[in-house]
């Protein structure tokens, strides 16, 4: 693992968070992405994959005609 580099107090540690977008009026929340979190100040950080497939998906359920869409990340790739 890597040492935070915000606060630099930290190992990074992987865990797995939600993301919220909102756009339009709409809102989607994407559940248990894998990301990396400083335990001491928060900071988190996205694999490159991560982000761009969490940007798609994103993109996709604010695209919808649904107010408001819930996905978890884990469940969204095994149907990729």
């Amino acid at each position: 693992m890597k040492r935070c580099g915000q606060c630099d107090q930290a190992e990074r540690v992987p865990v797995r968070r939600a993301k919220l977008s909102e756009r339009n009026h709409k809102v989607a929340l994407v559940l248990g992405v894998p990301m990396e979190e400083c335990p001491a100040c928060g900071e988190r950080w996205l694999a490159w994959d991560v982000a761009e497939r969490l940007d798609e998906m994103l993109n996709s359920m604010l695209a919808g005609d649904i107010e408001v869409a819930t996905r978890h990340y884990a469940t969204d790739l095994e149907a990729a």
